[in-house]
């Protein structure tokens, strides 16, 4: 587990687990539900989450599904679409505050993994998935999993990261090469938004649409985020030294303190459509 500062709370720490969603039922919930609430105030979050709902398209009545639904603000935007709307989520602490935060919703949340969904074939017409297959081991058995549900002329929409793409200054490029390495061999499937269009299509889906948003973190994010916890995790992993971690730290932090801290990142989204039987 890695240690995080919440906003506003000098000293608080939220413990921050696993990039394995194997390892979801034991991570902590405020961890999880504090990181899903920053990436969402992200620019890039918010450019394809739009995009995703005009690919889909969901009309009142039908039945859409996100997969990997977290605190649930997407499921309960399909049911003020009216829609049938259903949140999986492995958590149950992530479930829980779902339902705490939309009482008044129509939205259900139900447990379920993402290559196991609780849903009978060819039962939903709208289905999305946002940054969870590169945390899954088998992502293309997943997207296979997600056509089988969707009926003939359902839409499905998949974003994911590739955090290959990710690009940090300043660091020396020798020890941030083996904090990226050590990163990339912890996580399930961190390439994952290269591989979405060929997952869709090898689940005989058709493509519809394909978007990106580069993901600029802000310099706060030098103090709280992602790359604060990078140094962390590889001092952690034995990928570099104390020393090494310290340096890093510092310099993204020197760095932000006078403006000039970066780190940006690939967020790839795609959208195919269920042929409908002839």
């Amino acid at each position: 587990m890695t240690e995080m500062t919440a906003p506003g709370e000098p000293g608080a720490e939220i413990q921050i687990g696993s990039f394995k969603i194997a390892d979801a039922a034991q991570s902590d919930t405020a961890g999880m539900a504090f990181v899903l609430d920053q990436m969402a105030l992200r620019p890039a979050v918010q450019t394809l989450k739009a995009w995703a709902l005009e690919q889909l398209a969901p009309v009142a009545g039908e039945t859409a599904v996100d997969v990997g639904s977290g605190t649930g603000e997407d499921v309960a935007a399909f049911a003020e679409l009216g829609l049938r709307a259903i949140g999986v989520e492995p958590s149950a602490g992530l479930r829980a505050e779902a339902v705490r935060r939309w009482p008044d919703s129509k939205a259900e949340f139900v447990d379920g993994l993402s290559d196991k969904l609780p849903f009978d074939d060819e039962s939903v017409d709208v289905v999305r998935c946002e940054r969870v297959l590169q945390h899954v081991d088998d992502p293309a058995g997943s997207v296979r999993e997600m056509a089988r549900i969707l009926r003939p002329g359902g839409r499905i929409v998949l974003i994911d990261t590739d955090w290959q793409t990710a690009i940090v200054h300043p660091a020396d490029p020798e020890v941030l090469q083996r904090m990226v390495a050590s990163f990339l061999a912890e996580a399930a499937n961190p390439y994952s938004g290269r591989l979405l269009r060929g997952q869709l299509a090898d689940a005989g889906l058709e493509i519809i649409g394909e978007s990106a948003s580069t993901w600029l973190e802000p310099q706060s994010g030098a103090h709280q985020g992602f790359v604060s916890m990078m140094h962390v995790r590889a001092q952690q992993s034995g990928a570099i030294t104390a020393a090494e971690a310290e340096a890093f730290a510092q310099g993204i932090v020197e760095a932000a303190d006078r403006g000039a801290f970066h780190l940006s990142l690939t967020m790839y989204a795609v959208s195919a459509v269920k042929a409908p039987v002839a």
